[in-house]
């Protein structure tokens, strides 16, 4: 089997680990092919990453604009052609560009046959309004499809969209990339809603520091993370209000999961710990309390070894949840948290698997054992 994948927005947030991990899973995997990159503007940051790459993988890079060829070309980096060759050398794209920025690039696959994989941020409805003006892809019944599709969150759909053989998806983004993990762990419980609010991260260490720690931004009304996994998940309410914190750690979820019947705490943990890509922290370990977000960061990542970095994939959920019992339902509340640049890596990995026709029976055990991804209780009760 031979897929080349291409990587558009390569040195982005989520998109450089995705390279990484999807190499590492594509050779696991037994698939051959190319890694393709389209280069933009030769700044530093895209430079070094595109080295990193050369340097563990051996990337094929090409330019969106020509003019920039001989730049790339002096600082080291040779160009294997241009726009449209990227393209059409590339099989499955991931589109990792900021937002409002996907069109060209969707446009361009489709027309060149590509398998166009999209980052939770884009917005579909917009981006076939688009290619509909544009003209230049035939907006067929099966490509509609595509883009009223549900999300792309393989734990839960990876069979149903092979059956589909979809030309695009979207994937999970990283929040509702968590929502959904825990819907999945707490569904056979009788899950019937989830509610509450994420505390966004809204900071990055070079930016935090010019905010102040009081300025919060509440969310005016539900987001889109909960309408998102209410696509996949169409049994389960959400409403979910997100909230812009300036800090760099991960994404906090305070939710609350609502059953029917009665549903205790440690039944919850214990579907918890059997979900693929979930990892119940215990608030206290023989005296040992896990209580700030730093400190159970730090004793995460020092216990853990991956075979690419040692950055949080798992969605990580305190086992400290809260019993509330109301006519008829049980009201669990919870804490979890999510961390923005990888969770959603092992999902955008499948998306390529499918576009590869890997079968469903194998994609999850390969990724995670592939890249690491654990689940169970830390920090001695873990598997891939």
């Amino acid at each position: 089997m031979k897929s080349n994948a291409g990587f558009v927005g390569f040195d982005g947030t989520e998109n450089k680990r995705t390279l990484l991990a999807l190499a590492q899973v594509k050779k696991a995997a037994g698939i051959d092919g190319d890694l393709n990159i389209l280069l933009r503007k030769p700044h530093g940051r895209a430079l070094s990453i595109a080295t990193k790459f050369n340097r563990l993988f051996g990337v094929k890079a090409y330019v969106s604009d020509n003019a920039n060829k001989e730049k790339w070309e002096s600082l080291g980096i040779k160009i294997e052609g241009g726009y449209d060759d990227f393209f059409k050398a590339s099989d499955f794209v991931m589109v990792g560009t900021p937002g409002d920025q996907e069109l060209v690039y969707i446009e361009a696959g489709l027309s060149n046959g590509c398998f166009v994989s999209l980052m939770g941020g884009a917005d579909r409805p917009e981006l076939l309004k688009g290619l509909a003006e544009g003209g230049k892809v035939k907006i067929t019944d099966d490509l509609k499809a595509d883009f009223a599709r549900e999300f792309f969150f393989g734990l839960e759909n990876y069979e149903m969209f092979a059956r589909a053989k979809p030309r695009l998806v979207q994937c999970t983004s990283c929040n509702t990339t968590g929502l959904s993990r825990l819907a999945l762990a707490a569904r056979p419980l009788g899950l019937t809603a989830v509610l509450g609010n994420i505390d966004r991260r809204h900071g990055d260490p070079h930016t935090v520091v010019r905010a102040s720690p009081s300025a919060i931004q509440f969310g005016k009304g539900a987001g889109h993370q909960g309408t998102d996994a209410g696509t996949v998940f169409e049994e389960v309410n959400f409403s979910i209000r997100a909230s812009k914190v300036p800090t760099t750690v991960p994404h906090t979820n305070f939710l609350s999961l609502v059953f029917k019947g009665d549903v205790t705490a440690a039944q919850l943990v214990e579907s918890l710990a059997k979900t693929r890509e979930v990892v119940v922290m215990p608030y206290q370990d023989e005296g040992k309390k896990h209580e700030w977000t730093s400190e159970i960061l730090e004793a995460y990542l020092s216990a853990v070894e991956r075979p690419i970095c040692p950055e949080i994939f798992e969605l990580i959920v305190s086992d400290a949840v809260i019993p509330f019992k109301l006519e008829g339902y049980t009201i669990l509340q919870t804490v979890s948290m999510v961390e923005q640049m990888s969770i959603a890596v092992p999902n955008h990995v499948e998306s390529y698997l499918l576009s590869a026709g890997y079968p469903a029976a194998e994609v999850h055990s390969l990724v995670d054992r592939t890249l690491g991804v654990m689940h169970g209780i830390w920090p001695n009760k873990l598997s891939c």
